[in-house]
């Protein structure tokens, strides 16, 4: 699988474990940025995705702005307990690997 494909694919694994975490976390209450920074990565992951998937011109630098919004919303979400931001934050760790190495 070339690189371009599993950034692809860690950017669609990323948002949906986001969007699962965020609309988990509806009705509960958080000291952190958790779910806000969900909603942010979810947007900034199927963006990712889709500028890489066309061969963008900017997909390099979306990369690095995805990247740093998983590693924020990783950083929010593991400090939970719950298995859904647990599985989030993971799939975010993961996105943040891709995402760095096609923005280098």
């Amino acid at each position: 699988m070339s690189t371009h494909d599993q950034c692809i694919e860690a950017c669609q694994r990323c948002a949906i474990a986001c969007e699962r975490c965020l609309n988990a976390m509806i009705g509960r209450s958080s000291d952190n940025d958790c779910p806000t920074c969900c909603r942010e990565c979810i947007d900034i992951c199927l963006l990712c995705a889709q500028a890489t998937a066309r061969g963008s011109r900017f997909s390099s630098a979306i990369c690095g702005l995805c990247a740093d919004a998983c590693e924020w919303c990783a950083t929010q979400c593991e400090a939970h307990d719950h298995e859904h931001c647990q599985k989030c934050a993971e799939a975010c760790r993961a996105c943040v690997e891709t995402c760095r190495s096609m923005a280098a």
